[in-house]
């Protein structure tokens, strides 16, 4: 997904007009970290301990990392003509296909469900003619109700990641009446005329016909990072601020979901850097004056440590970037690009069995790590490429087998155990 296109206009266009109420960029001395024990509970059927997952369809089955707990894949497309109900035969066979493969092999199944923006092949995101389109919402909620009745089927765990970034743009647009509306009853679709045409109703039908048609399902709202109008990473700006907005922005949806999702961000830091001409792409790990003396790990531990604490949810961070500075196979050619996110969690443990950090972000309420491409250059897992372009002594995955080895080494030395 491209969530930062156009973000930074939107958000200085937001803050020059005065729509947005926000608080200085490095405010983090007004709100302190909270030091309160994480009191959610893990959702029964999955592991009580931080595991680590990865994205890929079956037909790549034989590569999947070994020790993997977790497999995610989007289901996304034009609802009108491609999408995932016809990526088999019959229809909606790929779905169900997944679910079979996964859950034989042990693994949780996650879909990430994303359906609006492509819908009509507009490719608007954020999609508001979408969304106020009663005929794509129509087909829309008919697609939803397909996917729970094969997930119920299935009959065991499913998790579901409902549309990455539509509340946070929910979020950031919700003074402006212009951005607020949604087709849900006037879709005319049987399961919602009960429901309001806005975010609120469009998330309380989600939830509804989840509890009609699949209760093993357990359902994820996205959690942007930039949903205030201030990003809390590019911004610096204070984490625990842009928590208490987010968290008092979904719980005004009154619909409950089980899990939030969030993510560090959706390219590889190579990428952005050479491919979208993007500064400044790698996160920071130490804290220092440029950065209001924490880290970008850190700032975003603590966003998500203030969301736990006040929805009392646990967290799943996905499409985590894979590629890595340590092996000479990533050398930011496409398909090998660098990024430090694995590293930072995965290289103490490699060198001194140290999962501290795999710990900390445990206690802020991250139940899972998924790992996973956000556009098709970026470094894989797996050797997609097939171009030779491996290091001494490296794996022919394009990450040069990083991922892979030392998710290995986390799970023989012993997952870190939940709170």
């Amino acid at each position: 997904m491209k969530h930062y296109l156009g973000l930074f206009l939107i958000a200085l266009l937001i803050n020059i007009t005065g729509c947005k109420k926000g608080i200085p960029i490095n405010a983090d001395k007004e709100e302190t970290e909270d030091m309160s024990v994480d009191a959610s509970s893990v959702p029964l059927g999955l592991p009580r301990h931080v595991g680590f997952g990865t994205e890929g369809d079956i037909s790549h089955s034989a590569n999947y990392i070994n020790e993997t707990e977790y497999q995610y894949q989007y289901l996304a497309g034009d609802i009108f003509s491609n999408g995932w109900q016809t990526w088999n035969s019959p229809n909606g066979d790929f779905a169900r296909r997944f679910l079979e493969q996964i859950g034989s092999s042990g693994r949780i199944p996650v879909f990430t469900y994303y359906n609006i923006v492509p819908a009509k092949k507009r490719n608007q995101d954020p999609a508001f003619t979408n969304l106020a389109d009663a005929e794509v919402m129509n087909k829309y909620f008919e697609d939803w109700k397909r996917l729970l009745q094969i997930c119920h089927n299935y009959g065991k765990k499913v998790i579901i990641h409902v549309e990455p970034d539509l509340l946070g743009y929910m979020q950031m647009f919700k003074n402006d009446p212009t951005k607020a509306t949604i087709k849900v009853s006037e879709s005319n679709f049987g399961d919602v005329k009960a429901f309001s045409n806005d975010a609120k109703g469009f998330s309380q039908a989600i939830v509804s016909m989840r509890n009609t048609y699949a209760p093993n399902v357990l359902l994820g709202w996205h959690a942007s990072q930039w949903a205030t109008g201030y990003d809390v990473i590019k911004g610096k700006h204070n984490p625990e601020q842009a928590a208490i907005e987010t968290a008092a922005y979904y719980k005004s949806l009154n619909a409950r979901f089980d899990l939030i999702f969030s993510e560090f961000s959706d390219r590889d830091a190579g990428y952005d850097e050479i491919v979208n001409k993007k500064l400044n792409t790698t996160w920071s790990t130490e804290g220092n004056t440029s950065n209001g003396n924490l880290s970008d790990y850190e700032r975003f531990r603590r966003f998500l440590k203030k969301l736990n604490r006040l929805t009392d949810q646990k967290i799943i961070l996905w499409q985590i970037p894979i590629g890595n500075t340590l092996s000479a196979t990533c050398n930011n050619s496409a398909g090998h690009y660098k990024d430090n996110k694995a590293e930072y969690f995965l290289q103490p443990v490699a060198e001194r069995s140290n999962v501290d950090r795999i710990k900390q972000y445990g206690e802020a309420g991250v139940i899972a790590f998924l790992f996973g491409r956000g556009a098709h250059d970026c470094t894989s897992f797996m050797d997609t490429k097939g171009d030779g372009t491996t290091g001494l002594n490296e794996t022919a995955d394009d990450d040069g087998g990083y991922l892979r080895k030392y998710i290995g080494t986390y799970y023989k030395q012993g997952a870190v155990v939940l709170p």
